[in-house]
């Protein structure tokens, strides 16, 4: 009688792992998908190209584009976007990643030996570095619909104050191509800019989603996999032996 509920429970759990198996595959191709789609439909890749934003972001790092915010949509001050270019001079449909400095009716101010100021608080800017000095002092007002732009590395950025005969050096808001979440590449830093207000971390839970997904994916394919491993391994010749002829 033991013997027969030993075989019953036996019997029952190899017949629940398998479901539990597809339960999981199932699961797996779900939020692989979602997480996927929703990476795939609300962010794009742009390589930044160049230092004028280091250390936040290098030249050689590809930047994690949030396309929902193309046009401006929720973009606030201090948020790094990349933008399409209009500025006297620069190639057409050129993109640049800078950092939103001012947004419309802002004024927007430095003199020399100071920082930069906005409707007269100065910016505390823990991600700038190098002189702010180097295109001299402006005191612009932002008009609307347009933003003022800088980038971190002062010393070298060609941005807003490169250009402040033009519109006071702004663009159009909706030149924004979308506003930078994070790096695509390398992965280590794809967490949010530092230098801004915290936002939530859509991407890094759509990525997580992903990555868990295709665990669960292969959690409930691994006794398969293994045991194509151990068939391919049946198949090789052992070491040691040396076939007949």
């Amino acid at each position: 009688m033991a013997e027969s509920a030993v075989a019953t429970a036996a019997g029952g759990e190899s017949s629940r792992s398998p479901r539990r198996r597809v339960v999981t595959a199932v699961l797996g191709v779900v939020l692989l998908l979602a997480g996927g789609i929703f990476l795939a439909l609300g962010y794009d890749q742009h390589k930044v190209g160049t230092e004028v934003m280091a250390p936040s972001f290098d030249g050689d790092h590809t930047a994690l584009v949030d396309t929902f915010s193309a046009g401006g949509s929720g973009v606030r001050r201090g948020d790094v976007v990349v933008i399409r270019g209009g500025w006297p001079g620069t190639p057409a449909g050129h993109l640049f990643t800078l950092r939103v400095i001012g947004l419309g009716g802002d004024k927007v101010s430095h003199a020399s030996g100071s920082g930069v100021s906005v409707n007269g608080k100065a910016l505390t800017e823990p991600y700038a570095h190098g002189d702010d000095n180097t295109f001299g002092a402006y005191d612009i007002t932002v008009p609307e619909g347009r933003v003022f732009l800088l980038g971190d590395s002062r010393s070298i950025a060609v941005d807003s104050r490169t250009y402040l005969t033009a519109d006071s050096g702004t663009l159009p808001v909706s030149h924004i191509q979308g506003r930078v979440a994070g790096t695509a590449w390398p992965l280590w830093k794809l967490a949010d800019d530092p230098g801004v207000e915290a936002r939530f971390p859509t991407h890094m839970i759509a990525s997580a989603v992903t990555v868990l997904g295709a665990a669960l994916l292969i959690g409930a394919a691994w006794p398969r996999i293994r045991k194509a491993a151990a068939s391919v391994r049946e198949k090789l010749p052992r070491r040691g032996t040396k076939e007949s002829w």
